[in-house]
C-alpha cells in the first residue's frame, strides 16, 4: 500500500532553506542540513530540487516574487505617484518586519552568483516593473527627469539599509525615524 502524502514539503523545504542559510551562509548550508532542518530525507528533497544550489535559487526567487507582488500590491492601492513609491518603500519594510528570515535569505543570496540567466531574466522583469513605476512618476512630473535606476538606488538603498536593521533586530524602525529618512530620500529626487 501506497504511503499517504502529508504536509507541505515544498514550504518545509523552502522555511528549512532560510533558516539554514541565515544561520550559517549559503556555502556552509547543504542539502543534508536543509532535509534535517525539514523533518525530511535527503531524497525527499533531491524529489523537489536537484541540487543545493537549485534549492538557493527556488527559494530566492519565491522570495523575490513576494515582495515584488507586495510592492506591486502597495502601488496599485495608490493613485498618486508618489503616494505609490512611498507605498512601496514602506512595504519593504513591512516585509522585513514580519517576515524576517526571508529577508536576510534574500539578503545572503543576492551576494552570490547562484542565479541563472534565465532566473536573472525573472527577476530583470520585476525590476522593470518598479521602472516602470518611476518612469511614470518623471513623465508625470512628480521626480525630476534622471537614470530610472539612479532614482530607484536612491529610494531603495535606505528602506533596504533599514529592513536589513529590522529583521537583524525583530524590531520595527522608529515610525517617525522612517518617515524622515523617507523624506529626506524623497527631497533628493523630487521635481
Amino acid at each position: 500500500m501506497a504511503r499517504l502524502k502529508t504536509g507541505d514539503k515544498p514550504a518545509d523545504i523552502r522555511r528549512a532553506a532560510v533558516n539554514v542559510v541565515v544561520e550559517v551562509g549559503s556555502s556552509a548550508a547543504s542539502i543534508n542540513t536543509i532535509a534535517k532542518r525539514a523533518g525530511l530525507s535527503v531524497g525527499t528533497v533531491y524529489r523537489y530540487h536537484d541540487s543545493k544550489d537549485a534549492v538557493l535559487r527556488s527559494v530566492f526567487l519565491e522570495i523575490k516574487r513576494d515582495v515584488h507582488r507586495l510592492l506591486m500590491s502597495a502601488a496599485k492601492a495608490q493613485s498618486t505617484s508618489q503616494d505609490k513609491l512611498r507605498a512601496m518603500w514602506f512595504a519593504l519594510l513591512d516585509f522585513a518586519h514580519n517576515h524576517p528570515q526571508d529577508f536576510a535569505f534574500a539578503e545572503v543570496i543576492l551576494n552570490t552568483s547562484v542565479l541563472l540567466p534565465e532566473e536573472d531574466a525573472v527577476i530583470q522583469e520585476m525590476a522593470q516593473d518598479i521602472g516602470q513605476i518611476i518612469e511614470a512618476a518623471i513623465t508625470d512630473g512628480t521626480l525630476r527627469p534622471a537614470n530610472v535606476r539612479a532614482i530607484n538606488t536612491v529610494l531603495s538603498a535606505p528602506a533596504l539599509r533599514l529592513g536589513r536593521q529590522t529583521a537583524m533586530s525583530g524590531v520595527a524602525p522608529d515610525p517617525d525615524f522612517a518617515e524622515e529618512i523617507f523624506d529626506l530620500c524623497w527631497r533628493g529626487v523630487a521635481a
